[in-house]
């Protein structure tokens, strides 16, 4: 009779925090049981900002699971996405000198580069490490060319990796209600995982999540994570600039652009945003083209950042065939992602851009790297130890 395990998962969000737990059997196959929305006032983007609200909240909401599930939880998994984290991708090479390609041959590769890395970063703790191709006499293999003769041996591999002290805080934050962390994961990736599987064939593409604080552009080669970068603004930057602007508050802003539907583009200038918004601010008359002009002005300055203009895409951008625009917010993307999309598809034609709603596709991504494993990732956050290579590697090559 299989063994059903169950782990505790909580994603990390701008005022929120999303909890799942996962039940799985010994055959690796997992199922979502039951999922928790939390308000956390003591998180903001992404960071602690009061330690003791913040995990009161956990402790309330860890006796609400376990009470709903009938069991107690002593380890957890967390996804985040922050400002610091960073991604660092390298090839490294070992000489062969005519020899077979041996599993000690990758991890000596796998090794250095860590080494480099960690020596280079050293206020930074590895997350993950992915392993994106192979080069075997200056030729790239899309996979692991064991039992070859050659004379050079080469892998592409991307660190993501996270300052330390953040590592610590939340670690601290989660063990003071008796929770060990077992894995932190990048959401970016954990997205990405799930998005591979729902798309079998797409081996390259680009990811932009919009979230409410924060923007991450992803280049995926291969069908793994090789870039990406971290900006600090999101869709509330929109909100802000219409209660400057508009002289509106902030929530007036947010009900708005939950009425209103701006996928309609050539709304006359007689349509005026309906008096019974103004619950707070002195009525004024606001056409609604004002409010798009407004929100297609930032929306440009945000993609032009994040994708359009950024020096660091140039080399992907002739490879890419597909982007997923990916947002936190539902209502969001349903009243205001044509903006985006529009913006896009001007500038990239050729390109198939998909939209799509986050919902838990990045915890599920978390629960099959966890439960499944990755075919790219070589090295998972966990503590050093001295075998960790040969335990880590029996699992890559089976």
């Amino acid at each position: 009779m299989n063994k059903i395990k169950k782990k505790l998962f909580a994603e990390i969000k701008n005022n929120e925090i999303k909890y799942g737990v996962f039940n799985s059997s010994e055959d690796s196959n997992y199922n979502l049981i039951h999922s928790l929305n939390s308000k956390n006032d003591g998180i903001k983007y992404g960071h602690i900002s009061d330690f003791n609200i913040a995990s009161k909240t956990i402790e309330e909401d860890l006796n609400k699971v376990e009470k709903k599930l009938h069991c107690t939880f002593d380890k957890i998994n967390i996804i985040i996405n922050q400002r610091e984290m960073l991604s660092t991708s390298i090839t490294s090479f070992k000489n062969l000198n005519g020899a077979k390609v041996e599993k000690r041959d990758l991890e000596y590769i796998l090794n250095e580069g860590k080494i480099l890395i960690s020596n280079e970063n050293y206020k930074n703790k590895i997350l993950h490490i992915l392993n994106a191709s192979y080069y075997l006499d200056k030729k790239k293999k899309d996979k692991i060319p064991l039992n070859i003769f050659a004379d050079h041996l080469g892998i592409s591999m991307t660190f993501i990796s996270l300052p330390k002290n953040n590592i610590k805080n939340f670690k601290n934050l989660f063990e003071n209600n008796d929770l060990k962390v077992d894995r932190i994961f990048c959401r970016p990736l954990t997205t990405c995982i799930k998005l591979t599987n729902y798309n079998n064939n797409l081996k390259n593409f680009f990811l932009i999540n919009i979230d409410d604080e924060l923007s991450t552009i992803s280049y995926y080669d291969n069908f793994s994570l090789i870039f990406f970068k971290t900006f600090p603004f999101g869709t509330n930057s929109i909100y802000r600039d219409l209660t400057q602007l508009c002289s509106i508050t902030f929530d007036e802003a947010k009900l708005i652009l939950q009425e209103y539907d701006f996928k309609i583009k050539n709304k006359q200038k007689t349509d005026y945003i309906d008096r019974k918004f103004f619950s707070k601010s002195q009525f004024t008359k606001i056409s609604l083209s004002h409010l798009r002009e407004i929100i297609e002005a930032r929306v440009c300055e945000m993609l032009n950042y994040i994708y359009i203009k950024n020096p660091n895409l140039t080399y992907f951008k002739e490879r890419q065939s597909h982007i997923f625009l990916a947002f936190e917010n539902k209502i969001f993307q349903k009243n205001l992602g044509n903006v985006f999309e529009e913006l896009i598809k001007s500038y990239s034609e050729n390109v198939i851009l998909k939209s799509l709603i986050l919902d838990d596709v990045s915890m599920l991504g978390a629960a099959e790297l966890t439960f499944k494993g990755w075919h790219a990732e070589a090295l998972p956050y966990v503590e050093e130890k001295k075998s960790i290579f040969s335990q880590l590697f029996s699992r890559i090559f089976q």
